[in-house]
């Protein structure tokens, strides 16, 4: 069974039940299917043909949800792009994934303008939005005309969907191979585990449909709800839409709670219609997560997941956020919960063998959901996959009853907000500045956002340098997210007998006492 199959049966089963509303657009499962197929024909008029890489750069819109089931009636492979990496990290990606079109929103105009020298393998970019530049094909102009029959190339599950990057340990971007049998797998854990969604829901997506919230379209529209996309988060909008569509569902990072939290006329708002939030992506601290529950009543659910091993591996159930418990009970607040039904999960040492309850080690998953390598990777890929299994590199313990406690992680991402930040790719910017001598970033604990970066620098015999000025020149260079929001200032950095940076040393004076490091 391929995706677009799954697709047309939800057209066929809902047609005219609401399926998307973005802004003042507001389409039904027929009038959505009649924009993907006309879409699909256009790129196929175009010379697109089954395999070719797509690249997607678009805020939130249903311009993405027509991208992505274009792609998946036509075998055409999605890259999607984070809309808030810098200019050079597109280039990377699209050259890096041999994506020979790009779908854009003329919101990138200014950041695709300097990069097309950069990715000669894209021939072909559509825009969408008023303004098309010269070269440039207009979104809305390519449908025109275009027959509304589906497309129907021949597909199968092993098909490939989408390569998704994500950062590497050494700062590298990586492409995560997914499968349409992978997206499926995905959308029938939802199904079954996390969302048990309804005809009448109204999921309410606010973070990067790109992430994590754009991986629960799917299973909504497997039952015939509807989705609505905001363009992107803001605390007043997002109560706004939730009163205006009655929204039943969200995704949320921990950050987003905190922002909502803290939004001064909540209270004034009637959030009685939301029956379930899903949160994850980051941390969440445990006291905030307890003012939420007081406020929003008993709709939090909590996954853990991975690009890798999408959408999540584990789920903290609704009714196990107890905040009047047992001790056991309130303890587990601080867990991702217990894995899947159609998941395994395991905690492994070193050699790849299993541990038992307590002991911390490695999460290796298994399922339908987990990729089949890293794009142009093999040797990421063998190091990741094993006998089956995927390394996940996080580190954690699970308890006699299977509750997971994710610790640390084995290689040093820092997710601030939701977003994965490699301290390497950091650094490296940073040493570009003329006054650095060595430098480590590391995560630091942040209430607000997860965490936070820190950068810890040494300068140059008689050079000077603000911690403003660093901030800033790492800026200019990279996405703003990943610059450093503190910089402190040394006379050394701890290095190893080998030379290496001993990170997670200067890590540990910022997390003492914290029984989760990440």
């Amino acid at each position: 069974m391929d995706k677009g199959y799954v697709f047309r049966r939800c057209v066929k089963r809902f047609r005219n039940r609401l399926a998307v509303v973005s802004g003042d657009v507001r389409l039904n499962y027929e009038q959505l299917n009649e924009r993907v197929n006309k879409l699909a024909c256009g790129l196929i008029s175009l010379g697109v043909k089954k395999g070719d890489r797509i690249g997607l750069l678009l805020l939130n819109s249903h311009h993405y949800i027509e991208a992505e089931y274009a792609c998946a009636k036509c075998g055409f492979v999605m890259v999607p792009l984070n809309a808030r990496l810098a200019g050079p990290e597109h280039a990377y990606m699209l050259q890096h994934s041999e994506a020979n079109t790009l779908i854009f929103g003329e919101e990138f105009i200014d950041i695709i303008s300097p990069i097309v020298s950069q990715i000669p393998s894209v021939k072909r970019y559509i825009c969408i939005g008023k303004r098309t530049p010269d070269g440039t094909i207009n979104y809305e102009k390519l449908l025109e005309g275009q027959s509304n029959a589906e497309p129907y190339i021949k597909l199968s599950g092993d098909d490939l969907s989408s390569i998704r990057y994500t950062s590497g340990t050494t700062g590298r971007p990586k492409g995560v191979v997914l499968t349409q049998k992978n997206d499926i797998a995905s959308a029938i854990n939802q199904l079954a585990d996390n969302l048990n969604p309804r005809t009448g829901d109204v999921m309410l997506h606010v973070g990067p449909v790109t992430h994590a919230s754009g991986a629960l379209i799917l299973p909504h529209f497997m039952v015939g709800a509807s989705n609505v996309i905001l363009k992107e988060f803001d605390p007043e909008a997002t109560l706004n839409a939730v009163v205006k569509e009655k929204a039943t569902t969200m995704f949320l990072v921990p950050t987003m709670i905190i922002f909502l939290l803290q939004y001064p006329g909540l209270a004034s708002f009637d959030l009685s219609t939301i029956r379930h939030i899903g949160y994850g992506a980051a941390p969440m601290p445990v006291e905030p997560l307890r003012e939420a529950l007081k406020i929003f009543g008993p709709v939090f659910a909590q996954g853990y997941g991975l690009t890798e091993a999408p959408l999540q591996d584990t789920l903290l159930r609704k009714e196990e956020h107890v905040i009047d418990g047992s001790e056991e009970a309130l303890a587990r607040l601080a867990s991702a919960g217990r894995e899947l039904q159609r998941i395994e999960l395991t905690i492994r040492d070193d050699e790849g063998n299993l541990l038992p309850a307590g002991e911390i080690g490695e999460i290796a998953v298994k399922g339908d959901h987990v990729m089949t390598g890293y794009w142009k990777d093999p040797e990421a890929t063998a190091e990741r996959l094993r006998d089956g299994w995927l390394y996940t590199g996080d580190m954690a313990f699970m308890d006699e009853d299977g509750y997971v406690f994710i610790v640390d992680r084995k290689h040093d991402m820092i997710i601030s907000g939701g977003f994965n930040i490699y301290p390497r790719e950091v650094e490296e910017v940073i040493y570009r500045h003329p006054a650095v001598s060595q430098c480590a970033v590391i995560g630091v604990p942040d209430d607000r956002w997860g965490e936070s970066v820190k950068a810890i620098v040494v300068l140059k015999e008689g050079a000077a340098a603000t911690a403003e000025d660093i901030i800033e020149h790492a800026k200019r260079h990279i996405a703003s997210y990943k610059k450093p929001k503190s910089v402190e200032f040394a006379d050394s950095i701890p290095v190893n007998p080998y030379g290496k940076v001993m990170r997670r040393e200067i890590r540990e004076k910022y997390w003492a006492g914290r029984t989760r490091r990440v």
